[in-house]
């Protein structure tokens, strides 16, 4: 068990490189923070920066939050198919966990009432949300075998974060084209990531096939993993006033990435790939900032 002769925040720093890092998580909040300041701010929103600061610490809270119902929810497939990842290896219990989760989950939802009783509302309609999936009840346990759509129906706790975000600092649910447009790029730039992150090399693969190289191929991949880009890149620039050249640029790191990983598919390319999605993920949310 390597459990034995480690602190708790030892152990914890471990599970976040790994499972959770930081050192990503970090850098992409902040783009996302600010291009949401700069489009809340261009429709008429001026809000202190504390409150983006808030909205900032509870994203990242909600987010780990999912991570740990994303482990527990798949402890069993992972015992067979992953037995190197944290849990499995006894690095964190399944109990530790789960009061992490609960805590974070916590932690969003007493920063969003905080901030507004209808941010708080709807944050806590999206804990519930987040909770149904972790027991996959109802309708959402008859998905688990449809991959692609499974995992679309996951996704969407990432637009709804957003959504509740806007609604924190507006107070309202009405909002112009351009927060709209924000939104769907966000969100794509969600599904990026995840697209990214499951490119894998072929040694990596397993018989679960829960990745999108395993389903696609590698080209197929790491071609849908560019248009999924793509797609993000087209939604910010119909927010209006974005630079098409800075946003080219933006894109760049993915298409560099996405064109390595294509011809040389091993742990190498598998990290090249997932790097420059988090940069161009990065670079898009700061050409809006910038733009705006």
């Amino acid at each position: 068990m390597e459990k034995s002769g480690k602190s708790l925040i030892s152990r914890l720093y471990i599970y976040q490189s790994e499972r959770f890092p930081f050192i990503f998580l970090i850098p992409t909040t902040l783009a996302i923070i600010f291009s949401t300041y700069a489009v809340l701010s261009l429709n008429g929103f001026n809000e202190a920066i504390w409150k983006y600061v808030l909205l900032g610490i509870a994203g990242i809270s909600f987010l780990l939050h999912t991570r740990v119902i994303d482990e527990l929810r798949d402890k069993e497939i992972d015992d067979i198919h992953h037995p190197e990842r944290p849990i499995q290896r006894g690095l964190i219990s399944p109990r530790e966990i789960l009061i992490i989760g609960y805590l974070n989950g916590g932690i969003f939802i007493t920063i969003h009432l905080l901030l507004d009783p209808l941010s708080g509302m709807l944050s806590a309609g999206l804990l519930i949300y987040s909770l149904i999936a972790r027991y996959e009840v109802g309708f959402i346990k008859s998905l688990k075998p449809h991959f692609w759509l499974y995992n679309l129906i996951m996704l969407i706790q990432m637009l709804l974060l957003q959504l509740i975000a806007y609604a924190a600092i507006t107070k309202t649910l009405i909002w112009s084209l351009s927060i709209w447009w924000h939104a769907l790029g966000v969100f794509i730039l969600s599904a990026l990531i995840e697209a990214a992150r499951k490119c894998l090399p072929a040694d990596e693969e397993t018989a679960y096939l829960d990745s999108y190289s395993s389903r696609l191929g590698i080209q197929g991949s790491a071609f849908t993993t560019f248009i999924i880009g793509t797609l993000a890149f087209f939604c910010f620039f119909f927010i209006g006033n974005i630079s098409f050249l800075w946003l080219c640029l933006s894109l760049t790191p993915l298409l560099i990435g996405c064109l390595w990983f294509s011809a040389k598919p091993n742990k190498s390319g598998k990290n090249i790939i997932q790097l420059s999605a988090v940069l161009s993920y990065i670079f898009l949310n700061l050409t809006v900032a910038l733009c705006l």
